[in-house]
């Protein structure tokens, strides 16, 4: 038993010594044989839990949405928000402010070289 998951020659080769002229089975055989018969069924019943998640998800019309389709959504919340904020602000449709000095009171951006006055 040196591997946890068995693989499906070691299965085939346990039912070929079963079905074989062996009658009898030492210890170490008789405990592969019941650690094949235990990972077959954790496997099995695995197996049978990821289909029923997925047969439940398939039962749902509407799918679940995916983290590219929340991302894209989230950015077109937000760019409606900063379109209605620009809209408050009498700012042309599209503005985008990139960065740079602004008023801190006013939150007007700065032109290069422009002092606040306080």
């Amino acid at each position: 038993m040196t591997s946890t998951t068995p693989s499906a020659g070691g299965i085939l080769a346990a039912s070929d010594a079963l079905q074989g002229p062996q009658q009898t089975f030492n210890r170490e055989q008789v405990a592969y044989l019941m650690h094949l018969a235990y990972e077959s069924g954790r496997t099995a019943e695995y197996v049978a839990d990821v289909a029923e998640l997925h047969a439940t998800w398939a039962r749902h019309p509407q799918q679940r949405t995916t983290a590219e389709e929340r991302y894209q959504q989230r950015m077109a919340e937000m760019a409606a928000c900063a379109a209605q904020i620009n809209a408050e602000l009498g700012r042309p449709p599209g503005y985008r402010y990139d960065g740079g000095p602004v008023d801190w009171e006013t939150g007007r951006p700065l032109a290069p070289g422009e002092q606040v006055t306080a």
